[in-house]
Parts: C-alpha cells; structure tokens; sequence
C-alpha cells in the first residue's frame, strides 16, 4: 500500500476512486510524480526544486529540454535540486544534455564505444538520421557516422578518434549547491550513462539503490521479423571501459543507499533533509 488509496502489485498500480481516504501532502507529491508519464517540475520547498524524468527515450528530449528551460531560474535561485530517475530505462543520451551544466563543476569524461559494423547494424545511424527529434547537427553526424561504418563491414569501429570525449562548460554556476538524483534498479542503458557524467559533479550524490548494470553492451536497435508480427531488439556496440569499469552484471552503487526501512514515497523527504542538513 502506498498511502490510504494506492495499491501496488507488481508492475499493476490500483487507485480507489470511490469514497476515497484523505492522504497526507507527501503521499500526493510522490504519486503525482512518480505516475507522470512526461518530465514533471515542481518547487518543493524554499530550499529544494525537484524534476522528475520517467524515461531518457529521443522523444522526450523536447520535452526535457524545454521544463528545463522553463524553469532554469527557479533551479538556478534555488539551493538544492532533486533529480528523480527512478525506473528511467534509458533512452539517448542527447536527452540529458540540458541537465549537465546544471550539475557541472569539472571536464566531465565519456568513454567511447566501439560499433560492430554491418549493413543491417549501420541502418540504424540512417534511421537517426531521419529522426526529427535530433538537431540538424546530431542528423550531420549520423550521417558521417553510417558512411565512416560502410568502410568497415565486419569489423568493430571506434567512430571518436581518442574513444574518449571531454565535455567543458564555461561556467559553474552558484546554484544548485546541492544535488541528490535519486536511483533505483529500474535505471539501466543511457540513464546509468547519464550518472556516470552526473557523479563526477563534486555536487551530486546519488541516493537510492543499486542500477540495474546493462550499459557495456549498449546502442539498442530494433529489426522486424520476416512475419512482421515480431520485433527483435539487441544491442551494436561494446563499451571502451570494459574490462577495467564494467558496469554489465554490477549497476552503478548510490552515495546514499535507502534501505527498505525508508519506502519509496519517503526517498524525495530524506534527499530534501539530507541536503538541508548543516
């Protein structure tokens, strides 16, 4: 039971719609929350804004990018910034974009991937290409990609040339001070991906449970079966961290690991009291 009206079992959420009990304030907050469908935003508190993000998929980015924009000066006025992916499947990584310069304290370092090249595989950067919800730069880059993959049928291709990426933002900004992204083994694929950036923020910390590990073997793409009536999903790339920092079969440990003594509509409580704590 979550509250007085809320029942979950499993993946199936009951709601009682009849005569229904009055639930507390914090109750209310994290069923709103944690049942949006889009990116939710809300001021929580004078010290704390939060933002929840069900899901990192391509087209959501808009949708992230602009309750971002729209509420950039409340974040950045704002002392504390809860960040809530939990059950965040993943996505593209494009899709976060917009959160790293609020977090960014230091060159945040992405390691590469390498593609394993074939005529069926490389389609997929033709498919991005098309994809409306890429800017005209990332479709470019698709583009080039595909072309850069065609080259080498049969092989495994590192399309960076250093297989690691360094991203710098010219400022630091004061607030958020304090940033908590709560975490759960829902979190897999670009979620885990967009953590491995957000932690080396000095003001991150990750609360939560362990992610799910399913980041090494990544780049999911989907095929139809010759019927038509099946979709085969599997992954094109392997990760330039394996084996030094695998993450595949392990998910990535919180700062701050809530126990089952702390039930999930209490996690958004304990982020917004540990970082107000002096």
């Amino acid at each position: 039971m979550i509250g007085k009206n809320h029942l979950s079992i499993g993946q199936f959420s009951f709601v009682r719609n009849a005569s229904p009990f009055k639930d507390s304030e914090e109750i209310n907050n994290y069923i709103e929350a944690i049942s949006a469908t889009k990116p939710y935003f809300k001021k929580i508190s004078e010290t704390t804004t939060y933002i929840r993000i069900p899901s990192f998929g391509e087209q959501y980015k808009k949708a992230i990018d602009s309750i971002i924009s729209a509420n950039s000066s409340l974040i950045e006025n704002t002392p504390n910034f809860i960040i809530d992916i939990r059950d965040n499947g993943g996505g593209s990584d494009m899709s976060f974009s917009k959160l790293l310069p609020l977090l960014y304290t230091n060159p945040i370092r992405t390691v590469g991937v390498l593609y394993y090249s074939t005529p069926l595989n490389n389609k997929r950067m033709l498919d991005l290409a098309e994809d409306k919800n890429f800017s005209e730069l990332s479709q470019t880059y698709f583009k080039k990609a595909y072309a850069t993959l065609n080259t080498q049928l049969g092989k495994f291709v590192q399309l960076d040339e250093s297989g690691i990426e360094v991203d710098q933002y010219s400022t630091v900004l004061k607030y958020p001070q304090k940033i908590a992204i709560l975490i759960n083994n829902g979190n897999g694929s670009t979620a885990e991906q967009f953590l491995l950036a957000a932690k080396q923020s000095t003001k991150v910390k990750l609360m939560g449970t362990t992610t799910a590990g399913v980041l090494d073997i990544s780049n999911m793409y989907y095929v139809d079966a010759p019927c038509k009536e099946f979709k085969l999903g599997y992954s094109l790339s392997k990760s330039l961290r394996i084996p030094n920092m695998a993450i595949d079969g392990k998910g990535i440990q919180p700062d701050y690991y809530l126990d089952s003594e702390i039930p999930d509509e209490k996690w958004i409580k304990f982020a917004e009291e540990t970082m107000d704590h002096k």
